[in-house]
């Protein structure tokens, strides 16, 4: 019970309203705190099992009828679950007869889905949804709607951003070094960043890369290569990683935020479940976010797009979107769009005022920022600032490279990864100049989410003249009296942040909050700590009143 609450907090901090269930049925209490929490859940049978017999004998019939019964009976009366259904393939006649009687006897009458894929059964006819894909692919291949296997009626691996995903990602999600150094083995660390071909246990146990095998992070280390340059230890690995499965997965939520308002001959999206927000057990695979909580660069990246009054960059033609996915209209609201070269010089700067949208209403096309054709290193970066009545409620940054990624869609066509031609190049970001932050962090008692009782103010400044602080990473932990931090595991697990991950250019400040269980600090000073990939990590006593500052390197 405790861990379901624990999940439920971290999965309201990233935004999500949608789980999906495959197969694997929770206990009640699962269902009852998902009730009161308002996420959905799309229930359904498991792939590739037994569920999926659509030819069953007398006493499998049985078995399965029994199975829709118990199912039927136990989440008839939760308002958490919207649907159910059967995965890849569609029931048979048989089976779909008597899971539909069962049903109806059992009064369970959410809509029921024939299959997670675009087919179709006897008499609950087309599913309308479709899956994939499973392993890595660039940011602007979730903004295709184009290409796909016209031969496949199934439309698996058809991930641009139309119609409704049922299961979908770009794959592997490197944890933070935090979470890596409490499971993984020192072989296997230097594997990680040595050896892009290992299979590691912690993925899953094919040999292997390509098509469905996901044994390595081969395909995710040679995008990883080719896009921001070679690392040469763990620590710029990991660091490398965590920027590249940002921009993916906050533009997989994006992009199908950005596509709902399609019409014509290019269906609107309707949604997109990620594959899959976590696992039980630590991994480096389909999680958005880890075993133990672990708040990864996929974790903030999905955090970001899923604001609910938000800005973002459309990758496929540059344009700025806002949306409003709250439950009220918003007025009074105005955005600016700012380009930089990799300097902190302005190139553009544009705003629009007294916008105003309704509740759920997306807007295309409010600004288009005018990028550079050529900059130092490949290298730009676009801000977005969107303020309700003068007041910012949405920061987004992006980094873009002069040189796009360019997929290959006759061989990644069908196929569960994108296979590209030719890589962005964001090598740049390597030789950015070092710059200079501060940070301050004030704390008070306060009621948050699982055991929370006290929240921080914590203020990052950018000190620099003319230096960007990219990609800057803040952490609560046990600290010394002195204000440095206790050896060994010293995060502080239960922190839920309003923002994480962020670039702040010259002379900017952007204040963020966390909250977080006081008793997870075993009685230690509480620390923040804070580092990024152009910046040397520092620490701050949260509740004091000084700012530290560091300079990266």
């Amino acid at each position: 019970s405790a861990d379901i609450a624990n999940q439920i907090a971290i999965i309201k901090n990233l935004g999500l309203n949608t789980l999906r269930l495959e197969g694997h049925f929770m206990p009640d209490d699962f269902y009852e705190q998902m009730d009161a929490a308002g996420i959905m859940i799309d229930s359904g049978y498991s792939c590739c099992d037994a569920w999926e017999n659509s030819s069953p004998n007398a006493a499998t019939l049985a078995v399965m009828t029994n199975s829709a019964t118990a199912i039927g009976q136990e989440q008839r009366n939760h308002p958490s679950v919207i649907a159910m259904g059967w995965s890849d393939n569609a029931p048979g006649s048989k089976q779909e007869s008597a899971a539909i009687a069962a049903w109806k006897a059992d009064d369970f009458d959410v809509p029921m889905l024939s299959s997670a894929e675009y087919n179709s059964s006897p008499i609950l006819g087309t599913s309308g949804q479709k899956e994939g894909p499973y392993d890595y692919v660039p940011p602007d291949y979730w903004y295709d709607t184009s290409h796909y296997d016209s031969s496949d009626s199934t439309r698996t691996n058809v991930g641009g951003s139309w119609g409704l995903g049922s299961e979908q990602s770009a794959g592997d999600t490197v944890p933070t070094l935090d979470s890596l150094n409490r499971f993984m083995s020192s072989a296997d660390l230097t594997n990680l960043w040595k050896n892009p071909s290992y299979n590691q246990f912690h993925l899953n146990y094919e040999n292997g890369h390509g098509n469905y095998k996901f044994g390595t992070l081969f395909l995710f280390d040679q995008a990883l290569t080719n896009r921001y340059g070679a690392w040469s230890s763990l620590n710029s690995y990991v660091e490398e990683a965590q920027i590249q499965e940002y921009e993916s997965t906050r533009a997989q939520f994006e992009a199908f935020m950005d596509h709902s308002t399609n019409s014509g001959s290019v269906s609107p999206s309707t949604g997109t479940i990620y594959w899959q927000a976590n696992k039980g057990w630590p991994s480096l695979l389909w999680n958005l976010y880890n075993s133990d909580g672990d708040q990864a660069g996929s974790f903030f990246g999905a955090k970001q797009a899923n604001q609910p009054l938000h800005a973002l960059l459309a990758q496929d033609n540059g344009t700025v979107t806002l949306d409003n996915v709250s439950g009220q209209s918003q007025s009074g609201l105005s955005i600016e769009s700012k380009v930089y070269n990799t300097a902190g010089s302005v190139l553009d700067d544009q705003t629009v005022n007294n916008v105003t949208l309704a509740s759920q209403q997306v807007r295309n096309g409010v600004i288009t920022p005018k990028a550079p054709t050529s900059t130092a290193g490949n290298v730009y970066f676009v801000e977005l600032l969107l303020k309700h009545n003068g007041n910012l409620v949405d920061r987004n940054v992006y980094w873009q490279s002069t040189k796009k990624d360019v997929i290959n869609w006759s061989s990644t066509t069908g196929n569960p990864q994108g296979a590209e031609s030719s890589y962005a190049d964001y090598t740049g970001l390597q030789s950015l100049a070092p710059a200079t932050v501060s940070a301050t962090a004030t704390a008070s008692a306060a009621t948050g989410p699982n055991g929370a009782d006290t929240s921080a103010t914590v203020t990052i400044t950018n000190t620099s003249a003319k230096n960007v602080g990219f990609f800057l990473r803040a952490d609560v932990r046990r600290g010394t009296a002195g204000g440095g931090e206790q050896s060994g595991d010293n995060q502080v697990m239960s922190a839920l942040w309003s923002d994480n991950d962020i670039t702040l250019f010259p002379g900017e400040s952007q204040t963020l909050t966390v909250t977080y269980n006081s008793a997870n600090l075993n009685g230690a000073t509480p620390v923040l700590s804070v580092f990024g990939s152009n910046v040397t990590k520092f620490d701050v006593v949260i509740g004091g009143t000084s700012a530290k500052h560091s300079t990266g390197s």
